[in-house]
C-alpha cells in the first residue's frame, strides 16, 4: 500500500517537470540586446517639491518606484535627443531617424520576447506550486512509512518476547509402576505347572 502511494507521487514529479520552459531562448534573448551591457548606479540630489512632483506622476501612471524613476529619465533623455534632431543638419538628421527606427524594431522585438517570458513564467509558477504539493505529499508518505515500520518493529520485539518465555514442549514417558505389573502364566503352561496353583 506504502509502495503504490509512492509509485503515485514519482508519477506526480515526472508529469510536472515534463514541458517545462527552457532558458536557450533567454540566453538568445541576452546575446542579442544585452551582449556586455552593465548596470551603474545613480545618486542624484533634487528639491523636496521636484521629488514630490516626480512620485505623482509615477503614482499618476501606477508605476512601481524605480521603474518611474528609469521611465521619467529615459522621457527626458529622448526629449532632448529630439530638441537635437530638429536642430540638427541632413545628415545627422538621418542619422537619428535611422537609429530611432531601429529602436523601435528592437522594441517590437522586446515586447514579444517580454510576452513569452511572462508566459513561461506562469507555467514555471503552476510547476513550481505542483512540485510543492508533490514535496509535501512525499514528506507525508516518508513519515507514514516511518510510523509503519517503527509498528512493524515493535510487533517483531513483542513476538520474539512471546517466543522466548513460552516453555518448551516435550512429552515424556513415565515408566509403569511395579504394583501395576501382573505375572501371569502363559496360556499353553504344562498342565503339572497348573495343578500347583490350586495345591
Amino acid at each position: 500500500m506504502a509502495k503504490d502511494r509512492y509509485k503515485q507521487n514519482l508519477n506526480g514529479m515526472e508529469a510536472v517537470t515534463v514541458g517545462m520552459p527552457t532558458n536557450e531562448n533567454e540566453m538568445d534573448f541576452e546575446h542579442q540586446f544585452f551582449d556586455g551591457a552593465e548596470t551603474v548606479d545613480i545618486v542624484i540630489k533634487v528639491l523636496k517639491e521636484t521629488y514630490e512632483d516626480i512620485l505623482a506622476a509615477i503614482q499618476r501612471n501606477g508605476w512601481e518606484l524605480e521603474e518611474g524613476l528609469r521611465i521619467i529619465l529615459t522621457l527626458g533623455l529622448g526629449y532632448t535627443q529630439g530638441q537635437r534632431l530638429l536642430q540638427a543638419d541632413n545628415e545627422e538628421r538621418n542619422r537619428l531617424i535611422e537609429r530611432l527606427m531601429d529602436l523601435e524594431s528592437v522594441a517590437a522585438v522586446m515586447k514579444f520576447r517580454a510576452f513569452s517570458f511572462m508566459r513561461d513564467n506562469q507555467v514555471l509558477d503552476m510547476q513550481t506550486g505542483a512540485l510543492r504539493n508533490t514535496i509535501l505529499g512525499l514528506e507525508t508518505l516518508v513519515q507514514q512509512l516511518r510510523e509503519e515500520n517503527a509498528a512493524l518493529r515493535q510487533e517483531l520485539r513483542r513476538l520474539k518476547s512471546a517466543e522466548n518465555a513460552s516453555p518448551a514442549t516435550t512429552t515424556l514417558q513415565e515408566p509403569a509402576s511395579p504394583e501395576s505389573v501382573t505375572a501371569s502364566e502363559p496360556e499353553d503352561a504344562p498342565l503339572s505347572q497348573q495343578n500347583r496353583a490350586f495345591d
